[in-house]
Parts: structure tokens; C-alpha cells; sequence
């Protein structure tokens, strides 16, 4: 990401933070020309498993870079390693339901989830020999389905 872009982002965040009385270290990952993970290390203001107000922090940060840059980036925020930490909770389930899967022969339709979740899910169970999995629904109602193979 061009470090005109990273620097009006941290600019404005850390701009944020200290309106909200708070602090964080801005940590970038995943970094690509038009895209970069964020994760907003330390702050006790943002929570990660708060994905809509997230997601609305990183859309008015690319309107941002968008009207002062000229430039159209995607983030994808975090706060205190959130997304990582549930991504290993999921899979760990992914695995437990998987075994219930093929014990009872009966799908299990998982609770509607964020996109990185289901392919967290997707991704745990991607090689197993006796279940395979789907996603089904619409925007935020989209689900996994985990059912037998047949």
C-alpha cells in the first residue's frame, strides 16, 4: 500500500483515537497495491466482534483516501487480534461438528456468519474425508452447512 495512503489512514485514526480518550498501535498486514489488513492493537474502544461498526470505520477510511488521495483502497480492520482468534475458535468447532456430522449422518446448519468466518470453516474442513461443506443465504443471514458425504 503507497505510504501516501498509510499515512493519512494512521493520520485520521490515531486522530480518532484521541478524540475517544484512547490509544492504539496500528499494525498492517497483509498488505497488497489496493488493499491492507489493519488491526488496531491495544485499544479499548474498538472491540474486533463488533464487525459492523468495523466495517463502517474501514468504509469511511476509503472514502477518505478516496476524496483526498484520488486513490480506491479496501481495508479490512481488526482490533486486538480478533479475527485471528476467532477464526482458531471456529475451526476447533468446524472439527467438533464434523465428528457430530458423521456420527449422526445429519447436516449441521451453522449460525449466519461474516465472510472470513465461513471460509475459516470452509477452510478446517476443506480436506476431510467424511463431511463437506456450503454456504447458503443471503448477506448477513449467509450460513455454513456442514452435511455427510454421501
Amino acid at each position: 500500500m503507497d505510504a501516501r495512503v498509510k499515512t493519512l489512514i494512521e493520520d485520521y485514526l490515531q486522530g480518532l483515537l484521541a478524540t475517544l480518550e484512547d490509544e492504539a498501535q496500528l499494525i498492517w498486514a497483509a498488505e497488497r497495491a489496493r488493499s491492507a489488513e489493519l488491526n488496531l492493537q491495544g485499544s479499548t474502544r474498538f472491540d474486533g466482534s463488533d464487525q459492523a461498526t468495523m466495517r463502517a470505520l474501514a468504509y469511511l477510511l476509503e472514502i477518505l483516501v478516496k476524496r483526498r488521495l484520488g486513490r480506491e483502497v479496501h481495508l479490512y480492520l481488526d482490533a486486538n487480534g480478533y479475527k485471528e482468534r476467532r477464526c482458531a475458535e471456529l475451526k476447533l468447532l468446524a472439527g467438533q461438528l464434523a465428528e457430530e456430522v458423521v456420527r449422526e449422518r445429519k447436516r449441521v446448519r451453522l449460525n449466519p456468519m461474516a465472510a472470513y468466518e465461513r471460509k475459516a470453516v470452509h477452510e478446517a474442513l476443506s480436506g476431510h474425508p467424511e463431511v463437506h461443506t456450503y454456504s447458503e443465504g443471503q448477506g448477513e443471514a449467509r450460513r455454513v452447512i456442514i452435511e455427510p458425504r454421501e
